[in-house]
């Protein structure tokens, strides 16, 4: 009885022991995480992601990174974080010009943004304004596209890069308007905006963000809204769909992602602490300083969603010629 009584006490010691000195599992997050923005610093969408990363740094008590990978029309930063390992560690900030637009103009992209990426959730957007310079004689849309009608393809309208959001927004203009002008591509907004204040070009097709100070200073008109309703941020100025062209609804959105097959606690634990960010009113006042409008919404079906707006972005890129450089 003895002996049996020190076997199985030893055994109950080790058993013990075992326990105590298994590792403990770690609880997300142990270590910083990078945001990789597919931008270059100082820009709109970067200072969006600093925004989102300073806050998340602070629910979260791990540094986050931000970490910017320009070039490749964002598709370099892009492959790299859908190569990346799915541990919750490496995320990304981007838009359309990641997500749908490549696939729309490109014969081939290094990833498959339907596929690839896990989202965490859309974060707001960035309106799209058709504007003109400021003391253009034609006042508003109709009269431009009257004008635009009985002088087919003598109008310019300008854009900040072949194949960019400005780009498509003005091909869905001319589409839902039924009239011909020509189209300017732009290496960027700032030259297309100062060519349109100098009367060089226009019209032109920019965001809130770039427009703002010009129309506060005095330099443009807008005449339209590319978006559903009024943007908070321009309210006396109306949509192209209250105007009678068409239903459109074209922004630039944004979105924060991560490799596909994150662990189901930490995409939960990620997408929780996203959601408590962008609903931050203190955020949200920081957002309107930069043009961005906040609006925080899990996908249902991320790939559904992808495909149906890669699908309608190649239709608007067929029907207008648009192709990659």
């Amino acid at each position: 009885m003895k002996r049996t009584t020190l076997t199985v006490a030893l055994g109950l010691l080790g058993l013990m022991c075992g326990n105590s000195l298994a590792p403990a599992q770690a609880v997300y997050p142990d270590k910083s995480l990078q945001l990789i923005v597919p931008f270059p610093p100082g820009g709109a969408s970067d200072v969006v992601a600093r925004i989102i990363g300073g806050e998340l740094e602070t629910r979260l008590g791990k540094p986050v990174i931000i970490m910017n990978r320009p070039g490749g029309g964002t598709t370099i930063a892009a492959r790299e974080v859908a190569r990346s390992a799915p541990d919750g560690y490496t995320l990304f900030f981007s838009s359309n010009s990641s997500f749908t637009l490549p696939a729309a103009v490109k014969e081939s992209v290094p990833y498959d943004a339907a596929k690839d990426f896990e989202p965490l959730g859309q974060v707001g957007k960035i309106t799209l304004v058709l504007v003109t310079y400021k003391d253009n004689p034609v006042k508003d849309v109709a009269a431009l596209v009257t004008e635009a009608k009985a002088n087919p393809d003598k109008l310019s309208l300008a854009s900040f890069g072949v194949a960019t959001v400005s780009h498509f927004a003005g091909e869905l203009f001319k589409s839902a308007a039924g009239i011909k002008m020509v189209h300017l591509p732009y290496k960027g907004s700032a030259p297309a905006m100062n060519d349109l204040i100098g009367k060089h070009i226009q019209y032109h097709v920019d965001t809130v963000i770039a427009v703002k100070p010009q129309i506060e200073a005095g330099a443009v008109k807008v005449l339209a809204v590319f978006s559903a309703k009024r943007t908070p941020l321009l309210p006396d100025v109306p949509t192209l769909a209250e105007l009678g062209y068409g239903n459109i609804d074209f922004a630039s959105w944004g979105a924060v992602v991560a490799p596909k097959g994150l662990p189901p606690a930490v995409h939960d634990k990620l997408s929780a602490t996203l959601e408590e960010t962008i609903n931050n009113p203190s955020v949200a006042e920081r957002f309107a300083k930069v043009g961005f409008e906040p609006g925080f919404a899990r996908y249902s079906d991320w790939a559904g969603a992808i495909t149906k707006e890669t699908a309608d972005m190649k239709d608007i890129a067929q029907k207008a010629g648009i192709k990659e450089e």
